[in-house]
């Protein structure tokens, strides 16, 4: 049994090496019988990005890639039979140019991936940044015939964003737009180009927004006119308030329009101020509702001042006399018990009293035995004030009661 196991050890790295060789050589028999070549290349796809970097520059391709087939496929394979990736999990934005490996992997367990080239490539990352630019509109060179006034924007600040060593560059987001030479007025949207201090189109770069909506007045016949401003006010007051003045400053604007335009503009209407629920004063600042095509020379707001108060009016109502100060011992005798009362006022303030109690107080405290004129007067609350009381004077005649003691006159 030793004599067999020191036969078997003998010389044992020797052996080792024949042993690995003659895979060697099977392996590689067998494989240059079944190793085929794709005939097409395989875009490079990366992996685990970093979310604040980009890849600066386009991944070149896999462009040649050798598998072996598992015995009789049928149809050979496609670019989608395998997939090439690199991991740039690794990969230090700050770092400049890294070399990573390709990984080049099967789609379809009939085809193996053995070789491929190249193994590898330079991959350089970029930090990912973001901007504020301004938005500027070129118009190129209109016809000399055409006025054009400087561009209204709905959006005069964007972002860019991209590479760093790109987007840095931005200095504005060009909107590019082209005046038509027969003077049609500019108002639509318009994409915007990232650009460098140059006027040269910087990529890749995101724009956010894409694209913003311009307006441009463009006169083939220039006019100016003199309009009056027209506050337009909209709603309705609350109950019982009306609109009392109405100002604007300034009472006039000067504006520019074709003449065909402005030969029919009469005002220049200001964009609508609402009421709602204000009682007392609305003060604001408001746009020129202008009709496309017609700009104001000089400012676009006009300041507007409404007043609203109550609206006043008149009520009657017949109230009962509620005699104040009855002395006992005296009888009391009015030549009527019922006056007729005319109120003014705010109408909400007359719709809060109530007919059913509203009575007309008339004082007799201290009246003796005696005919008197007095003149009744109703209690009124803050800002309403009494017009007439019909009758104005109420006869009241005061006697002792029978077998009273007879009080001391105060008049008669």
């Amino acid at each position: 049994m030793s004599r067999l196991l020191g036969a078997i050890v003998y010389n044992w790295p020797l052996k080792l090496m024949a042993i690995v060789l003659a895979t060697l050589l099977y392996a590689g028999l067998v494989v240059s019988q079944s190793t085929f070549e794709l005939p097409t290349s395989l875009q490079i796809v990366p992996l685990n990005q970093p979310l604040n970097a980009v890849v600066l520059g386009n991944l070149p391709t896999v462009s040649r890639v050798r598998y072996v087939a598992n015995g009789d496929v049928g149809a050979g394979p496609t670019p989608d039979s395998f997939r090439a990736t690199i991991d740039l999990s690794g990969v230090n934005p700050e770092a400049g140019s890294t070399y990573v490996k390709i990984d080049v992997q099967s789609n379809d367990p009939r085809f193996l991936a053995v070789d491929w080239e190249p193994r590898g490539i330079n991959v350089q990352l970029d930090p990912f940044n973001t901007y504020q630019v301004p938005v500027r509109v070129n118009t190129g060179n209109p016809p000399d015939n055409l006025v054009v006034r400087p561009a209204e924007l709905s959006q005069k600040m964007v972002t860019v964003s991209g590479p760093d060593s790109v987007v840095k560059y931005v200095v504005a987001a060009q909107a590019d737009v082209l005046i038509d030479p027969s003077g049609l007025p500019v108002d639509r949207d318009v994409p915007l180009i990232p650009v460098d201090q140059l006027g040269k189109r910087l990529t890749p770069v995101q724009v956010n927004p894409a694209s913003v909506h311009v307006t441009i007045a463009v006169f083939s016949n220039a006019r100016k006119k003199a309009l009056v401003v027209n506050p337009v006010v909209t709603g309705t007051p609350p109950t019982g308030y009306i609109v009392d003045t109405v100002t604007v400053t300034p009472l006039t604007v000067t504006v520019e329009g074709n003449a065909d335009q402005l030969a029919t503009l009469v005002r220049a209407d200001t964009d609508p101020i609402p009421i709602g629920t204000a009682t007392g004063t609305i003060n604001a600042d408001v746009n020129l509702a202008l009709p496309a095509g017609v700009l104001p020379i000089g400012s676009e707001l006009v300041h507007v001042t409404i007043t609203l108060k109550a609206e006043t009016g008149t009520k009657a109502f017949a109230a009962g006399l509620v005699p104040i100060g009855e002395q006992s011992g005296l009888d009391y005798k009015f030549s009527t018990l019922n006056v007729v009362v005319i109120v003014a006022g705010p109408l909400a303030d007359l719709d809060r009293l109530d007919p059913a109690v509203f009575t007309v107080p008339i004082d007799v405290r201290g009246l003796g035995a005696g005919i008197y004129e007095l003149h009744p007067t109703p209690t009124l609350q803050a800002g309403l004030r009494l017009l007439s009381v019909d009758p104005a004077t109420v006869t009241v005649t005061i006697t002792p009661q029978t077998g009273a003691a007879p009080s001391p006159s105060a008049g008669g």
